[in-house]
């Protein structure tokens, strides 16, 4: 299938009502465990953004660029809420201020180890979505969030040199390729989009390998759409209330700073989640797709009565 087909079927939703979608999806969200799910989540994205953060900065001790781990925290800081953005700030330097031995085998291990367990937090929601059952062993869901979690990380790295060496980048190609300054102009706006394909790929891959059903590859999905959309608008609706309106310090105190952190990472774990269902719920409906409970495609290119009466009975 090509790129076109599939951002044919991201605005078609393979021949499902908008309308029907937003019915179904509210169904799974008010009857489901999502909820629940994304507050797993926001727990292990806050106990392995330290430990990712230190062997990053480790990582990056060894490139030759200078103030990189500074341009990566004030990137952090465009999206995450003030506050929340200076307690990591603060922290990872006071981390990173000494010299510790085995700071970056020890780090590298226990980030791989508490983001493999987030990517397994969101299998078990995944599959819920599809209406399965886990049956994989543990070693293989292990081993898959542990890959995972290192593509992951390489698409996450990726996107923030993007943003923060986009226009070095910019001046590279034009004097390079002997392009026209038309161009470098046109590359420091192109590189948003650029950077949004590649975390709605990110999010395409957790929804293909995550949950435990069989399903054909698409580089853009409508879920993955959506979930990185919505992520990037919560994000930014959030830092500005946090920022402007939201008085956390007077309410926690001092651990206000970590509440708006995990409040983030709830509602960035939220939209992830509600991209996968999106997904389950287009892949139910369609012509071609899966009936809940199934994990195999169907062979033929229709499917039987009970997925057709399925959906009828929610208003498709």
């Amino acid at each position: 299938m090509t790129i076109g087909e599939q951002l044919r079927e991201v605005w078609s939703l393979r021949g499902m009502k908008f309308t029907t979608l937003g019915r179904c999806v509210y169904e799974e969200l008010s009857e489901g465990n999502i909820w629940g799910y994304a507050a797993q989540l926001a727990y292990y994205f806050l106990f392995a953004l330290f430990p990712f953060l230190m062997f990053l900065a480790a990582l990056l001790a060894y490139i030759p660029l200078p103030d990189l781990m500074e341009q990566i925290m004030a990137l952090i800081g465009q999206f995450a809420p003030g506050t929340a953005a200076e307690m990591v700030q603060d922290n990872v330097k006071s981390l990173v201020s000494q010299p510790r031995g085995a700071l970056l085998s020890f780090s590298m291990f226990l980030s791989l180890w508490v983001a493999s367990s987030a990517i397994v937090a969101i299998a078990e929601s995944l599959n819920h979505a599809y209406g399965v059952k886990e049956s994989r062993p543990y070693w293989k869901v292990r081993g898959m969030g542990i890959l995972m979690t290192i593509g992951l990380a390489a698409l996450v790295i990726a996107s923030m040199v993007l943003l923060i060496f986009g226009p070095q980048l910019g001046h590279w190609l034009v004097e390079y390729f002997g392009l026209g300054a038309a161009f470098d102009v046109a590359w420091l706006v192109l590189r948003w989009p650029v950077v949004l394909l590649l975390m709605m790929v990110a999010a395409a891959l957790i929804y293909y390998f995550a949950p435990d059903v069989e399903q054909d590859w698409r580089w853009i999905t409508p879920g993955s759409v959506f979930a990185i959309l919505l992520w990037v608008s919560v994000s930014l609706g959030f830092s500005y209330y946090a920022n402007n309106f939201g008085q956390y310090d007077r309410t926690y105190g001092s651990i206000g700073a970590v509440i708006v952190l995990l409040t983030w990472m709830y509602l960035s774990g939220l939209s992830l989640l509600m991209g996968g269902q999106i997904n389950a719920e287009i892949e139910h409906a369609a012509a071609e797709g899966k009936d809940p409970g199934e994990r195999q495609l169907p062979h033929c290119n229709t499917k039987h009565a009970p997925a057709q009466s399925h959906y009828q009975a929610r208003g498709s």
